[in-house]
């Protein structure tokens, strides 16, 4: 995980805060997403703060037919975003399915075995 000074910090959290709304209204009107649960587990923007990754973790169908779809609509996003957001620039959006909760069940797991 990159190491984030503490106004990229802010900005992430008011990206994923404001993000997280959006698909909570939205996200019935985007074909493929309907039916899924998308939670918003973190956002790294650049040091310049004119780009964004976006983590997500998804319960439904599978994590790269919705993460596909989401970077499909990421324009879309990107656009809703800036004009919530008081920045400068608007951060061009791009997702990742976040493996963190994956990769701690398997480990629980293996704590558990033994």
């Amino acid at each position: 995980m990159k190491i984030l000074n503490n106004r990229s910090r802010r900005v992430g959290e008011n990206i994923r805060a404001v993000l997280s709304n959006i698909l909570l209204q939205k996200k019935n009107s985007i074909h493929g997403l309907e039916e899924d649960l998308i939670t918003i587990t973190e956002v790294q923007p650049s040091s310049d703060l004119r780009f964004a990754k976006v983590f997500v973790s998804c319960m439904g169908k599978e994590e790269k037919n919705i993460v596909k779809t989401l970077n499909e609509s990421a324009s879309l996003f990107s656009k809703l975003v800036a004009r919530q957001l008081k920045t400068k620039y608007s951060p061009k959006l791009s997702f990742y399915t976040d493996y963190s909760f994956s990769q701690a069940n398997k480990i629980n797991d293996l704590i558990n075995i033994k």
